[in-house]
């Protein structure tokens, strides 16, 4: 079930006005929603692909290969947003590793085209983004997104003087490779 989720979340849709948190996605220019959805038991997790006018993928990084490349377990370094500023509730960000969880049984694996898409997720106080910077189409685990979701909501908090953080890709082939962010809308 999952599975049409990102797929719906990545086909082109009518552009639909909602205002886009340009602080966190400070890389992509112009963010547009292009399609939009709620997921969950509840209905209650927004999920939406977002549109950047300029190309995400540094020129260096351009894979010539075409296809795609599967980065589940791709290793990564988190760093905390500072000055400390509350960050997301915690427990809102597990409610969407929860839900990127349970789903994986469907379907663990979903695809991110190269160039200039971004999927965001949202509950409540917790926002999480998933931007492919590489120069091909990336496919990656929900369940490495969901513990990724969860780490940085917990370890990025005030007590660490953070408020949100992000988790970039260590594999040498791309630059930032994967960029997460967890903080409060």
């Amino acid at each position: 079930m999952m599975r049409f989720l990102f797929l719906l979340a990545l086909l082109p849709a009518a552009v639909l006005s909602t205002a886009v948190d340009s602080e966190s996605l400070s890389f992509c220019e112009s963010p547009t929603v292009v399609s939009q959805s709620y997921i969950g038991e509840d209905k209650d997790v927004k999920v939406e692909n977002i549109r950047c006018a300029n190309d995400l993928t540094a020129r260096s990084d351009v894979d010539k290969r075409g296809g795609s490349v599967n980065i589940c377990g791709a290793r990564c370094t988190t760093k905390c947003f500072q000055p400390a500023g509350g960050g997301p509730n915690p427990f809102d960000c597990k409610v969407i590793a929860n839900l990127l969880d349970k789903n994986r049984k469907n379907d663990n694996i979903f695809t991110i085209p190269a160039g200039n898409s971004v999927i965001k997720m949202q509950y409540r106080s917790c926002t999480t983004y998933f931007a492919n910077k590489a120069g091909i189409d990336e496919q990656y685990c929900l369940s490495d997104w969901g513990s990724l979701t969860e780490s940085i909501a917990f370890d990025c908090q005030a007590q660490q003087n953070a408020h949100g953080g992000e988790c970039v890709a260590n594999d040498n082939r791309w630059l930032s490779l994967i960029f997460y962010i967890c903080r409060a809308a």
